[in-house]
């Protein structure tokens, strides 16, 4: 489950300025929880006026923008809206260096820029370069109602074929065909291995991402996208249309299923991070692993924060898909928390009184969407066990945000439920949610290290997917 900067749709905003005038590009960059944070400030290429960006390298090549800039002398403020952030800082006496504070969710955190003259690529060895031995294509077609336009990539091994295909199904956000994260294209280095290795290869754009057309929609929604793509690789004479297979990555092993249950055509499975609990459960753990990764506390104290925001989760997958605002159902759930705890303890928390109330406002909007209360409300079960195809499921153990023992157990339960007989669950140590050999595992590694995705999983899911499609 990847909601993070890469899955913003980004569009520069300008302001008008009255205080100063900027007459070059400057290029200013810092660090924030070990990721580059950049301020790109320049003139308006159609009045003149300043204006500017934020950058995030290391997470995503999208520029993040600027709704309100103010210049005033050796001070500036610069405030992005979309991400609820904002910098106050004052240049040095030579404006080489901008020294401040940086804001977001209600927290500040002293920072500081350095001038510099551009901002490095992150090394990303992995990513594939050509000449490729294989054929690549940019390819076009539309869902079964018509209503979805989609865009994506088909790679074909050289020869005639016909060869085995798989779909490449994406986590949750709305990602490109290449599930570019962090400066990652995990997708575009599974299709290149896999192309290599004798298999038809499709990715591709999400809804309303590059050339894919409509808006994101729940897991159920795009189970019924992935059948648009197995339609339309049947069409295609170089595909075997008795060996198509899916991959999916974090929701993409949500959908994968969901879409394999649905179709007599999908012959085998991949789950990469895929989910084997229930929604709420998920996320639950999800919130608990992250909380004592990232904020140092008892365990007292995380049993504490885990159960103000189980009380929020709680309430999100209770209400129905339909309903457009969440705000006051969450603002009367925390209320009703609050009321169970001892005053001392909320204080202590920092969420006494209108404190909680600025946590709900937080999260509403994302509670608010219907994808994530689908999610929410997702159950494994009645989808897992009705999969009698070859099942490789497949998670790192530092995986924070879908945890490698819980879910193999679920997929394990249910598919020997279905009774399945041909399936494999395996786990890898070091290894994060997104495949990449990790110290932490936290999100905020991800953009840190150069590994794209683990040469080992390629090659364990390679095998497997060789002698599924004999």
């Amino acid at each position: 489950m990847m909601r993070v900067l890469s899955l913003l749709a980004l569009i520069l905003l300008t302001v008008n300025l009255k205080a100063q005038t900027v007459t070059e590009k400057s290029i200013y960059q810092g660090q924030l929880s070990g990721l580059r944070l950049v301020l790109r400030l320049y003139p308006d290429s159609l009045t003149g006026k300043p204006a500017a960006h934020f950058e995030s390298p290391d997470q995503t090549t999208q520029k993040i923008p600027v709704s309100r800039l103010h210049l005033s002398g050796d001070s500036l403020v610069a405030e992005s809206a979309l991400i609820n952030g904002n910098l106050k800082a004052r240049f040095s006496a030579d404006r080489q260096t901008l020294s401040g504070t940086w804001s977001q969710h209600g927290r500040a955190t002293p920072m500081t820029l350095k001038k510099v003259a551009k901002v490095e690529s992150a090394a990303r060895p992995q990513t594939p370069k050509p000449p490729f031995p294989y054929r690549s294509e940019d390819v076009t077609y539309a869902s079964a109602d018509k209503s979805i336009r989609f865009g994506g990539t088909l790679t074909l091994p050289s020869g005639k074929g016909p060869f085995p295909a798989v779909i490449l199904i994406s986590g949750s956000g709305q990602q490109d065909r290449d599930e570019t994260l962090f400066g990652h294209k995990p997708f575009l280095v599974i299709a290149d291995h896999l192309t290599r290795n004798g298999f038809a290869v499709l990715r591709v754009d999400d809804r309303g991402v590059g050339q894919t057309t409509g808006i994101a929609g729940t897991s159920a929604e795009q189970a019924r996208d992935v059948l648009a793509g197995l339609a339309f690789l049947k069409t295609r004479s170089e595909i075997n249309p008795k060996k198509l297979g899916l991959v999916g990555h974090s929701e993409g092993g949500i959908i994968g299923p969901l879409a394999a249950v649905q179709s007599k055509d999908v012959a085998f499975l991949v789950s990469l991070a895929g989910i084997g609990v229930k929604g709420l459960d998920l996320i639950k753990r999800q919130n608990y692993d992250i909380l004592k990764a990232s904020a140092p506390m008892s365990e007292e104290f995380l049993g504490y924060f885990n159960d103000m925001y189980a009380a929020l989760y709680i309430e999100t997958a209770r209400q129905p898909l339909d309903k457009p605002d969440l705000t006051a159902d969450l603002k009367r759930a925390m209320k009703d928390w609050q009321a169970r705890q001892p005053e001392s303890r909320l204080r202590q928390m920092g969420v006494a009184g209108e404190a909680g109330e600025k946590v709900v406002e937080q999260f509403a909007p994302t509670a608010s969407q219907r994808w994530y209360r689908s999610f929410l409300q997702y159950d494994p079960a009645p989808v897992l066990s009705k999969l009698t195809i070859p099942v490789l499921a497949l998670n790192g153990e530092k995986d924070l945000q879908v945890s490698s023992a819980e879910n193999l157990a679920g997929f394990e339960k249910y598919l020997k439920q279905a009774g399945n007989k041909r399936f494999k669950t395996q786990s890898f140590p070091n290894l994060n949610h997104l495949f990449q050999t990790a110290k932490k595992g936290t999100i905020q590694e991800y953009g840190q290290l150069e590994e794209t995705f683990s040469p080992q999983v390629l090659a364990v899911m390679t095998d497997w997917l060789k002698a599924a499609a004999q």
